[in-house]
């Protein structure tokens, strides 16, 4: 049986599939296990592979691949610029970006901020460094344990020596990477040690199935986006071990089967629609729940699919759900579409009919130089609390229970969301935001007075009448009191009294 050849270029997507965890955390073992992986099933000319036995040792490959192995490649110590000629000196960008297989750089950064929220300096930072430094807006909000836990998972993932991607100990190299490996299953080892206790290792005829078959789906739409942090978990656990499935993803999901059909070819028609050079508009023909399930038809520029709270949204641009006596182009703004509420979509030629009512500026912006793109509604989405992002934003103050408060946002990302501030601060807040000596002023004043002073108090914008933040704020329960604004306490308690009723 003829051995495969591990001639993958160094794509974001490939490197994604040889590291457990995020690559922006992992980027540097990525890259070192891809040209650990071409030297040991390369191509007889790509420079890297070497002259290995189908059974090999560690030893055997650090002698081959560097060079004055044994003095300069020692266990503990990582090696110093002893040659330039020896890998060690090469950097983690000339792998990428200068080898046989190499990318062509601002294509990596392009498919990379895909997959990443990334600024360009953070990311020219991390390719000079290997890893993404973590940090918070205050780090004083750091405890001890976060603090610990960070420097146990840093422990072999320190910042590379000039950018030298093999300035690493062969400790590193043996107990990690090629530990990996064979984790992964790209290589065996033996059952029993043999004499001084060193390992040896067999290659594989053909390469982990994982690996193959999603390599296979990769093919992520231009304009699609996913949570790097679920990726990264699903990356890590995904796979049997010891033929056994440990992990599962318990995701509800809402949409009727019998519309399983529709939404599948749904997005195999935005995929056909991304994957063109000029993304086109498109016309929906939608059935709105907010219009008492109305069927409108908006002409909207198609931007990204979303899954969130048990269905999958399509992000677009352009004309949002309205009556038919509206005016639908009087504001072009986000909106996000149920995909099986999508009874139709269809692309808009520029010869089509509709293109004659269709205003300059919104053309212009959609099938200009800058689109709107997924980046736009990541920062959206960072401005404030909220999925709607066509929503308005305004302050929102909440008041929570201590200990639920500790156990459910501080060290969560919520805890970067919500700012804490002080009772004095509040009240503040109160007295900006009522009218001066108002009922309602006095009412909130003398609540803050007779509350625990324990509570702990937050401040975020979030998206006016956001449906999701309000059942989030339903599930905390009494765990949670709305402050500010009042329409919106008065609204959670007209919902509270209203529920109570039913069980009275």
């Amino acid at each position: 049986m003829k051995r495969e050849v591990f001639n993958y270029p160094p794509s974001v997507e490939v490197l994604k599939l040889l590291t457990p965890g995020s690559l922006k955390q992992n980027l540097a073992k990525a890259v070192r296990l891809w040209v650990i992986l071409r030297s040991i099933y390369g191509d007889d000319g790509d420079g890297v592979k070497l002259e290995l036995e189908e059974k090999f040792t560690f030893l055997q490959w650090r002698d081959l691949f560097f060079l004055d192995a044994t003095k300069q490649h020692s266990r503990d110590k990582a090696p110093i610029l002893h040659h330039e000629e020896c890998r060690c000196t090469t950097k983690l960008t000339e792998w990428l970006f200068a080898s046989s297989l190499s990318i062509e750089k601002s294509q990596w950064s392009v498919s990379f901020q895909k997959y990443y929220s990334i600024q360009p300096d953070e990311l020219e930072s991390l390719l000079l460094t290997g890893i993404m430094s973590c940090c918070k807006k205050n780090s004083q909000q750091y405890n001890e344990v976060t603090i610990n836990d960070r420097q146990k998972s840093q422990r072999f993932s320190k910042s590379l020596s000039n950018g030298r991607l093999f300035a690493v100990t062969s400790r590193n190299l043996k107990e990690h990477d090629f530990q990996s490996l064979i984790n992964f299953g790209w290589l065996k080892k033996t059952n029993t040690l043999e004499k001084g206790n060193k390992v040896e290792y067999f290659k594989v005829d053909r390469f982990p199935e994982f690996f193959l078959a999603r390599l296979q789906e990769v093919e992520i739409p231009n304009e699609q986006f996913t949570n790097e942090e679920l990726s990264a978990f699903n990356n890590s656990l995904s796979q049997p071990i010891n033929g056994i499935q440990r992990f599962f993803i318990h995701a509800e999901y809402i949409v009727h089967p019998r519309l399983y059909e529709r939404v599948e070819l749904l997005q195999k028609q935005l995929k056909n629609i991304w994957a063109q050079d000029k993304i086109p508009l498109v016309k929906l023909t939608y059935q709105s729940a907010k219009l008492f399930h109305d069927t409108v038809d908006c002409i909207v520029y198609p931007v990204c699919i979303y899954y969130y709270q048990r269905a999958p949204y399509l992000f677009a641009y352009g004309q949002t759900p309205k009556q038919d006596d509206e005016n639908r182009w009087s504001k072009i703004d986000w909106y996000d579409y149920r995909l099986d509420r999508i009874l139709k979509l269809d692309e808009l030629p520029k010869n089509h009919v509709d293109y004659a009512d269709i205003p300059k500026h919104f053309l212009d912006k959609c099938q200009g130089q800058y689109p709107p793109t997924p980046d736009d509604i990541k920062q959206k989405m960072s401005d404030a609390w909220g999925f709607d992002i066509y929503q308005p934003q305004e302050l929102l103050v909440l008041k929570f229970d201590q200990y639920f408060y500790g156990n459910n946002i501080k060290g969560t990302e919520r805890d970067e969301m919500f700012t804490k501030i002080t009772r004095q601060q509040v009240e503040k807040l109160v007295k900006s935001y009522t009218p001066s000596a108002s009922t309602q002023q006095k009412h909130l004043l003398s609540t803050l007075q007779a509350r625990s002073p324990n509570d702990i108090y937050c401040k975020v914008d979030y998206r006016v009448n956001d449906n999701n933040i309000v059942m989030r704020l339903r599930a905390w329960g009494p765990k949670v009191e709305v402050i500010l604004p009042w329409d919106f306490r008065q609204r959670m308690a007209e919902d509270i009294e209203a529920t109570y009723k039913l069980y009275k």
